[in-house]
């Protein structure tokens, strides 16, 4: 695999890290800022929202420039806007911030799977994809655990400086180690209308999907964790590493799928094995031994479990969706980027409602029944 590919995905590392690094210090930045923790977690609530409807109208924009002096930029203006973030003296400042900062960064991830696409041969599309986006997952091992880390040292608005320089610290890499590929030299225009195509109506709701079903679980992770194990604190932090560690896992197994077994075939497995997934979290409230060491490793198995079916998918998505018109990579990655945000912000509304309604013992049976809904998608898609 070229090396360009490694550091297209330090390119992914900055956008999972800049986009949470603040989120372990969300208390200290609420106590003085003035307002209560659920008003500042809108600062990620509003990244969130932004990035899902910027990222395909940013790229559309940007379609007409070399994509590498785009991703070179977009990485330049996240630098900049997370510096200036650390000094602002009030919430209303972070939250305009925040809006900015997703906008300006919603091309880092279309482009540089876009790039990274275009480096390598069709049959091993899967394997650089799944690659560039296990920054992202590497992100959220490392990046944002070592920003909460500087930030416990030097006050919580060190976590923006910190991120400022991540990424600032990519540049030069991506400068002088990535090539300009031969789609750069001509680059075209968005052409919407490869929404027409079947398979990329298919690969978005698919990934959709995925993460309305996931995200009711994920997003009240802490105190799932709590009530299935007693477990609070440093132990919750131990606990969702397995995010971290499900999704390289997840990677792995779906990269080297991706270009293995065709399309159709692959989704329809990967699906039903995530739906079964989601589903043991409702038996994991039925098991009656929290606290025990069985209750506990029963808790991280799942979490692993299901961050590694969650994620295996995306490479063969993103190959499909690249695939579907090369020329046009750059908008259905931005368009598969886009459905992602959206599916976590519907999949936290839906589980806020089941939990408020209903219990945490549910969210396994209603994630199920999603993700069985894009199994059903994938089972009835014709496979050609």
């Amino acid at each position: 695999m070229p090396l360009a590919i490694y550091i297209l995905a330090l390119a992914a590392f900055v956008v999972g890290t800049q986009s949470y690094v603040f989120s372990g210090l969300l208390a200290d930045l609420a106590a003085d800022l003035g307002v209560s923790v659920s008003t500042a977690g809108q600062l990620i609530a509003a990244f969130a929202i932004t990035s899902a409807i910027a990222s395909p109208l940013v790229v559309t924009a940007l379609s007409r420039f070399e994509r590498k002096k785009v991703l070179i930029a977009s990485l330049a203006g996240v630098s900049i806007i997370n510096l200036v973030t650390a000094f602002l003296p009030v919430f209303e400042g972070f939250l305009a911030a925040r809006v900015v900062v997703a906008i300006v960064s919603a091309g880092v991830m279309p482009m540089a799977g876009a790039i990274g696409a275009s480096l390598v041969p069709a049959e091993r599309q899967g394997q650089a994809l799944g690659i560039i986006l296990s920054g992202l997952t590497i992100a959220f091992i490392v990046g944002v655990p070592l920003g909460t880390v500087v930030g416990s040292a030097f006050g919580w608005r060190s976590t923006f400086v910190f991120a400022a320089i991540v990424a600032l610290a990519v540049i030069p890499a991506i400068t002088f180690l990535v090539p300009t590929s031969t789609a750069d030299d001509t680059p075209p225009k968005s052409d919407w209308s490869v929404l027409k195509k079947p398979v990329v109506l298919l690969g978005l709701f698919l990934i959709g999907t995925s993460f309305i079903a996931a995200y009711p679980i994920i997003t009240y992770l802490g105190p799932i964790i709590t009530a299935a194990t007693g477990l609070e604190g440093a132990g919750i932090g131990a606990m969702q590493s397995a995010i971290g560690f499900g999704s390289i896992g997840g990677l792995i197994v779906g990269s080297i799928l991706a270009d293995r077994r065709a399309f159709i075939p692959n989704m329809r497995v990967m699906y039903l094995l995530f739906a079964l997934v989601l589903g043991t979290w409702s038996f994991v409230f039925l098991t009656d031994n929290a606290g025990t060491w069985f209750k506990i490793a029963l808790v991280a198995v799942v979490i692993f479990l299901t961050s590694a079916t969650l994620i295996a998918p995306s490479p063969a998505i993103e190959k499909a969706l690249v695939q579907a018109d090369p020329k046009q990579s750059a908008l259905t990655l931005a368009l598969n980027t886009s459905v992602i945000y959206l599916g976590q912000g519907v999949g936290a509304g839906i589980g806020g409602l089941v939990v408020g309604s209903i219990g945490f013992a549910a969210l396994g049976h209603v994630g199920a029944g999603i993700a069985f809904v894009a199994f059903i998608a994938a089972l009835m898609a014709k496979a050609r």
